[in-house]
């Protein structure tokens, strides 16, 4: 069941809320549920969120063993949540391992995978009374049994177009069933992607020659077995380091090495390269098309931050290799990504002019110009986006900068930004002033969502000024 952005940040923010000891229960639940099959619950969802914050809060969840996370497992640099466009190499959708799981534990080619994930699951727990190495030759009995039954799926599938076409539904599409052959290409490379997982822990911030250079010796034994699983092993780079860009100065030692089995091996390590250019050319058309359209300042913000910090990781990474061709092919993408902030931060202000609504003067108002219009209450939503909304503009100058364009559009529309904001709340001020009884209410809750909004382009002492004025105008006869 998918989530409004809306309602996932109101999610978002109840998790974080909960004590850690009610949040690793929750955590457990929903796990559970989710293996039982449940419906009508956001599981992928508040599972993520729900780890994140628990890692972040130094209690990482202990995740319960089973058959069907063991065999994911060395896939899982590959995952991605959320899929926007067509399917991609070494991008497999987290929406597709139900469906093929399913497929896996029902399917007559694959029974006698279904058979060995029911002694690995009665195993881990403890039913066989079977425990460590002893789970070991399960573990490896499932994986031989999968790889069998898969390759006869596929085979069963390129034979017959009704099989195609019922396995593709019953996987959820035809990237689902792209995702499903690759996880079957993936399965002889399954033992080094384990392995690398051991030379190079999750998020690691930065790799030590001694892990350069058992990297190079892994990607070679993968390669000779496979150049596809080489390639692959340096795609999972991507999903393993602390930031994908970082997997760009594993190109690098590579691709400058003097080992002659690397020269041979130069189409699979261009391969890490090429997806790392990729991702960020699809962040850039991404952002070109998001400008084209109705503004969501929160998406806005977050995808142009996401871009930047790529941009320059793959940026300091092509620099100190004096890589000029790729830092050209960043510069072209930067190029793109500005274009489209500058659309942004224009739409910003629109949406700021929209929690700032006027009405034309007259009546009881000592204003001869367009009047804050107090007649009626701003829709939440309203304040929501633009508060979002400034806080693009407040940002627009330096993330003008960070993407190698003119700060100077960004600053302008900021400043005009700025100073509508302080003559609009001044404004309100006069009307408070001038208005009675529930007219002078409805302005001053009026000034108080008006400030709200506007707090990041004035200055606090401003804020202060103009409350102060405002709190004079309510007692004035």
């Amino acid at each position: 069941m998918p989530l409004s952005s809306r309602k996932r940040e109101r999610l978002s923010a109840f998790l974080a809320e909960l004590p850690v000891a009610a949040a690793l229960k929750l955590f457990t639940a929903l796990e559970a549920d989710r293996a039982a099959g449940g419906k009508d619950i956001p599981h992928d969802a508040i599972l993520e969120d729900l780890r994140r914050k628990l890692v972040e809060r130094g209690a990482p969840p202990v995740r319960r063993p089973s058959a069907k996370r063991t065999f994911f497992e060395p896939f899982e640099d590959f995952f991605v949540t959320v899929r926007t466009g067509k399917k991609r190499r070494a991008q497999i959708a987290r929406t597709t391992l139900d469906p093929l799981w399913r497929v896996m534990m029902t399917d007559p080619a694959l029974t006698e995978t279904a058979m060995a994930a029911a002694a690995l699951d009665d195993a881990y727990a403890g039913a066989a009374g079977k425990e460590g190495d002893e789970v070991k030759p399960l573990e490896r009995a499932m994986f031989l049994a999968a790889e069998a039954g898969l390759g006869r799926l596929d085979a069963r599938a390129r034979d017959s177009e009704t099989a195609r076409a019922e396995l593709i539904d019953d996987l959820g599409g035809e990237a689902a069933y792209a995702d499903f052959e690759e996880i079957r290409l993936l399965m002889d490379g399954a033992d080094a992607l384990r392995t690398l997982k051991v030379v190079a822990p999750s998020a690691s911030p930065s790799l030590t020659e001694e892990q350069f250079y058992d990297l190079r010796q892994l990607f070679l034994s993968a390669y000779e077995q496979s150049p596809a699983t080489g390639a692959y092993l340096l795609l999972a780079l991507k999903g393993r380091l602390e930031a994908p860009w970082r997997a760009l100065g594993v190109y690098y030692h590579l691709a400058q090495s003097a080992d002659d089995r690397l020269m041979q091996a130069r189409e699979a390590v261009m391969a890490l390269p090429e997806s790392l250019f990729e991702d960020l050319e699809n962040m850039a058309r991404a952002l070109e098309r998001a400008g084209a359209n109705e503004l969501d300042a929160k998406t806005a913000a977050a995808r142009l931050s996401w871009f930047t910090d790529y941009a320059e990781g793959l940026s300091r990474q092509a620099a100190k290799a004096g890589d000029n061709v790729f830092l050209n092919r960043i510069e072209a993408c930067r190029d793109i990504a500005g274009e489209a902030h500058a659309r942004f931060v224009e739409q910003a202000l629109t949406a700021l002019r929209a929690a700032l609504p006027v009405r034309k003067a007259g009546g009881s108002s000592r204003l001869v110009s367009p009047r804050p219009d107090i007649s009626k209450a701003l829709a939440p939503d309203v304040i929501d986006d633009a508060k979002a909304a400034v806080g693009l503009l407040s940002a627009a100058p330096g993330e003008a900068r960070r993407l190698g364009a003119d700060p100077g559009l960004a600053k302008t529309v900021l400043e005009e930004a700025s100073e509508k904001a302080r003559t609009y709340a001044n404004d309100l001020v006069a009307e408070i002033r001038a208005a009675e009884g529930s007219e002078r209410a409805a302005a001053k809750r009026l000034l108080e969502q008006t400030l709200s909004v506007v707090s990041p382009l004035l200055k606090n002492d401003e804020i202060g000024l103009i409350r102060d004025r405002a709190a004079a105008a309510a007692v004035t006869v």
